[in-house]
């Protein structure tokens, strides 16, 4: 009669349904890693009230490939429209030190959505506010790696709102 080595017998008898549980408990309580859009999104998907160049419309479009989306160049021939009403970026103070200089922010990046069913203007219009929030300590010493440190926390709030705003469409088809 052979016998199980005790690394064996422990990766089969507990490790093992033990990795099992954990997966279904986090699938079961509706944990998504992030970037994931729950629901599917209408294809072909129009973004209208951006400039195709603005951050905001390239993160949209990157993220909406990224899901095997399509982007649809006309409102007429597309499964469903994103309007974004309105755009906002900014930044509050906080506090200040004891110079009476900003030392940290609150930085807001925000979108103002509605979305439409086919060409039909009016089909579905109810506005909602998407937005994603930082606070960003910035003391005085450090100016130019501030700057820097604002623009790459920037870019991932404009990716987060994007998630988020994609999130909603997929939520309401």
């Amino acid at each position: 009669m052979t016998r199980k080595s005790p690394i064996r017998h422990l990766t089969a008898g507990v490790l093992l349904p033990l990795a099992l549980a954990t997966a279904l408990l986090a699938g079961g309580c509706g944990f998504q890693p992030r970037g994931q859009i729950d629901g599917s999104l209408p294809s072909p998907l129009h973004i209208a009230g951006l400039s195709p160049y603005s951050t905001l419309h390239r993160e949209l479009t990157q993220q909406l490939e990224a899901v095997h989306g399509t982007l649809s160049t006309s409102a007429d021939s597309a499964a469903a429209t994103l309007h974004i009403v309105r755009r906002d970026s900014e930044a509050r103070v906080l506090s200040v030190d004891s110079r009476n200089k900003a030392s940290e922010y609150e930085l807001e990046e925000s979108a103002r959505i509605r979305v439409t069913r086919g060409s039909i203007a009016g089909s579905e219009g109810d506005e909602e506010t998407v937005r994603v929030m930082r606070i960003q300590f910035r003391p005085s010493a450090g100016v130019l790696s501030g700057e820097r440190e604002s623009e790459l926390l920037r870019r991932d709030m404009v990716r987060e709102l994007a998630q988020k705003i994609l999130a909603r469409v997929a939520a309401r088809n």
